[in-house]
């Protein structure tokens, strides 16, 4: 009899909360319970205590693995640098493109948030390759020449200083952007040839899908 009730307790022993860990009502909002986590995640997405009041706090998503950046072509210049128009230098800026970046990765949303990282030492280093000395604010922003929402990465070779004026600029390329995450996310289409095309000449696509529809 003894071993019988011992038997139909040990699945509850197993599964019991730790003696130590607090429940929700010990915590006045989700912050709190999100900074102690030693409460019961239930649906074991990284989030404690969802049900409580703001403020709140979620854990830092995780990188996902993208692979080592690929250059479309071999980087041939360093310095002396010139932008032909809207487009980059090809020698010094012939397009980048995480290796295992697959509509699969960059499709999600906050994927860009957490791969972004051009540190100011690096768009310092774009502009001297360029030969841009000083710049207004708002004259010039450094923007991947292969977005990263569609695969692009943040290696030098995929950076260029590009201007607001003459138009198409900048703003202008913002919308090419969006348009291509559109086509390859939500149309399903090519996502390498849309990334040979945006790094080859980007205002063609403008052209096509702004000007004349």
């Amino acid at each position: 009899m003894k071993l019988a009730v011992l038997l139909a307790l040990a699945p509850l022993a197993l599964t019991a909360v730790p003696a130590h860990a607090a429940v929700c009502a010990d915590f006045p909002n989700q912050a709190a319970a999100q900074k102690a986590h030693d409460t019961i995640d239930a649906d074991h997405d990284g989030v404690y205590c969802e049900t409580l009041p703001c403020p709140c706090s979620k854990p830092a998503p995780r990188r996902p693995r993208v692979g080592p950046p690929i250059a479309l072509h071999r980087r041939t210049k360093s310095s002396g640098c010139r932008v032909r128009g809207a487009l980059p230098d090809p020698a010094c800026t012939p397009g980048s493109r995480f290796r295992d970046a697959t509509p699969r990765v960059f499709c999600r949303s906050g994927y860009t948030s957490v791969l972004r990282n051009v540190t100011p030492a690096k768009e310092a280093q774009v502009y001297a390759e360029y030969g841009i000395a000083s710049h207004r604010t708002g004259q010039y922003e450094v923007d991947h020449l292969i977005p990263l929402e569609a695969g692009g990465s943040n290696s030098i070779a995929n950076l260029f200083p590009e201007a607001a004026r003459p138009r198409p600029g900048f703003h202008e390329k913002d919308r090419v952007e969006d348009q291509l995450h559109a086509r390859i996310c939500d149309d399903h289409a090519g996502y390498r040839s849309l990334q040979r095309q945006i790094a080859r000449d980007w205002t063609r696509l403008y052209r096509r899908w702004f000007e004349f529809g």
